[in-house]
């Protein structure tokens, strides 16, 4: 997946708002470090009198100056200082001008009630601010991924349309599916946690680390050797337990296959004497299965009991060392700083943790997105040429000349195969592998084209037709051709309002649709699909009739459905194909004995050539391989045999 897509728009505005949440976080450390720091020296700072100066150098007050000029006293005591402490003993720090600032500036720092009021309101400030950047974070970032995905399925969808023509085994649809639904939620969880976690926990684990240093940058490094050491082994024993208990698993579901294989075989054992043998052996495999989920368990004990044994491990080194620390050089390291190291310390276990989690999140959005990315770059198999031109309607004959046709797994369903068929001619198509046949259906509206050799409608090359203007004359009609969750009027005029309901009600008329249309609840506005009401095999075919008929084609290819019908809609049918044949070309793909007994010619293809072609009374009395062709479709006795 392009990583541009999760840099721009949406996505980065995420990652924005992600980091002013880390640096809320750490305003919001801060914050609670200064109200420790006023809680432990409650406002009380006392300095030796060379060190006034200074002081009022930080606090900008000049009146403080006057008792070293005095020399009334050899110390200054300050009380109800404020922040006042703090700001001394960080003067020296990153942050200690910028606390003097503060302290100058805003007055209520200057007291110890009045600077507690301000530091708690200011906590308060920032942790709204902060819950409210998160969620917006959480937001933008859940906007990411639904906008790369919404965008992905279009794509998708585009893609479908090029390629799902061509689809003659139907296996695409469910493919897309797939890739539209599960894969797509995979890539959209993927890109929300990518967004969120990357604008989020590199930049505040930074901001923590530069914290700690400022507070004490010995102790600090001192204390992140440690605590980096502890996460790369926790991280390093996490992913061998885990590889290791995929194995013991994968040895614990072989072995339940085993146990589950007694359960199919009762006749076996029951009728030669194996039941000691199986109990036998049953027992063998329930004790290999004991030993490998509880080998799992015990893999799980040992690493969490690792795991914890070395965080506590680093813990006591960590507090160790900032504990002696305080206590050695109290003035170098108060209890306030100290806890805020402590704090800051412990909270760069979630961003660690997060990184970490961050690249298995990637790598599964990844992946799905590999699958969805290499099928949008597949090529479509059929495309417009270069200078296409209007073809004209079929009205002398129709050729295939020299036609091969290969699937993508090199077999060939259509091998040279030469065929003429007359215009106004109704003409069945069949064969053992049903797929022959539908080949050389589908490259008529050119779904798929032949790998070699070409096919002429009144001697042009379709090759060179427009598609509109071809699949205008040249309409197939599916025996399972699903209908659009919309209203039977979308459904028959396909969206095109230039067919006035007058043409769909006639065209429905002339497939014996439309006594079926107004018993539905609402007639041609009734919403039929998955969203709406069904139709049974029979309606939904002469469904498709009465779309295909309100176009007026030439040529027209009516697929039967494999669903038996009833017999009242065989009449219908029946019926319906005396009117559509007149003045056009059919070509049938029956499942119908009827249907093959109406049409001028039937041709038969097997290994991929015409074996045999004639009307049906010659193809019965003259083709053995006819004959065991319409055995095997058509005989109920056949499975007696």
């Amino acid at each position: 997946m392009p990583t541009r897509n999760l840099f721009k728009g949406v996505a980065l505005r995420s990652m924005l708002w992600s980091s002013v949440g880390a640096v809320c976080l750490c305003l919001l450390m801060f914050d609670l470090y200064l109200i420790a720091d006023l809680l432990d020296h409650r406002g009380e700072l006392e300095l030796p009198s060379d060190a006034v100066q200074e002081l009022a150098v930080l606090t900008g007050d000049e009146s403080t100056a006057l008792v070293d000029e005095m020399n009334v006293a050899t110390t200054v005591n300050e009380e109800d200082a404020g922040i006042l402490p703090t700001v001394w003993w960080s003067r020296d720090t990153h942050w200690g001008p910028v606390l003097a600032a503060l302290y100058r500036n805003v007055g209520m720092l200057r007291s110890n009630s009045n600077g507690l009021i301000c530091l708690v309101l200011t906590a308060l400030v920032i942790g709204l601010v902060r819950s409210a950047s998160t969620v917006r974070a959480r937001r933008m970032s859940n906007w990411a991924g639904i906008e790369i995905t919404t965008r992905l399925r279009r794509a998708l969808h585009r893609q479908a349309l090029r390629l799902g023509p061509g689809d003659l085994k139907d296996a695409n649809a469910s493919q897309v599916l797939t890739l539209f639904t599960d894969e797509m939620e995979r890539v959209r969880d993927g890109v929300t946690l990518w967004t969120y976690r990357l604008g989020r926990h590199p930049f505040e684990l930074l901001l923590l680390v530069l914290l700690a240093l400022s507070i004490h940058p010995f102790v600090a490094v001192q204390c992140l050797i440690p605590l980096g050491a502890c996460w790369y082994l926790v991280r390093q024993r996490r992913l061998r337990f885990e590889s290791s208990r995929y194995r013991t698993e994968t040895l614990a579901e072989a072995e339940a296959r085993l146990l589950a294989e007694s359960f199919r075989k009762t006749r076996i054992i029951g009728g030669y004497g194996m039941v000691k043998f199986e109990h036998e052996q049953f027992r063998t495999h329930l004790d290999r299965f004991h030993a490998n989920v509880l080998a799992i368990k015990r893999r799980e004990n040992v690493s969490g009991w690792f795991s914890r044994v070395l965080v506590i491990f680093c813990v006591s080194i960590i507090l160790y060392l900032v504990g002696s620390k305080v206590l050695r050089t109290p003035d170098d390291l108060s209890l306030a700083s100290a806890l805020l190291l402590l704090t800051t310390l412990l909270a760069m276990h979630w961003p660690l943790d997060a990184i970490t989690q961050l690249w298995f999140d990637r790598e599964n959005a990844s992946l799905a997105a590999d699958r969805i990315y290499r099928y949008l770059n597949e090529v479509p198999e059929v495309s417009q040429a270069v200078g296409a031109k209007f073809i004209e309607p079929l009205s002398h004959v129709l050729r295939f000349e020299s036609v091969t046709y290969k699937l993508p797994s090199n077999r060939k369903l259509l091998n040279k195969l030469d065929l003429k068929v007359p215009a106004g001619s109704v003409t069945a198509i069949i064969s053992m592998d049903q797929n022959e046949a539908r080949a050389l259906a589908y490259m008529l509206p050119r779904f798929i084209e032949p790998n070699s050799g070409r096919i002429l409608i009144d001697d042009e090359d379709i090759a060179w037709a427009t598609l509109e203007s071809l699949r205008a004359e040249t309409i197939y009609v599916g025996g399972d051709d699903p209908f659009f969750t919309g209203t039977v009027l979308q459904n028959i005029n396909c969206g095109n309002e230039s067919f006035s309901l007058q043409k769909v009600t006639d065209a429905a008329k002339t497939s014996h649709a439309h006594n079926f249309i107004l018993k539905l609840s609402q007639g041609y506005e009734t919403v039929i699909g998955e969203h709406g009401e069904s139709l049974d095999a029979g309606q939904g075919f002469r469904l498709g009739l009465a779309r295909a008929i309100l176009r007026n084609p030439a040529l027209m290819i009516i697929e039967e459905p494999a669903t038996a019908l009833n017999d009242d809609t065989k009449s219908l049918l029946d019926d319906a194909y005396n009117r559509i044949m007149a003045d056009r070309t059919i070509l049938f793909l029956p499942t119908r004995l009827s249907t093959l007994r109406r049409a001028d010619h039937i041709v038969l293809i097997h290994e991929g050539k015409v074996r045999a072609m004639g009307d049906y009374a010659t193809l019965v009395k003259k083709s053995q391989l006819y004959r065991h062709w319409e055995y095997l479709r058509f005989n109920r006795f056949k499975e007696l045999s």
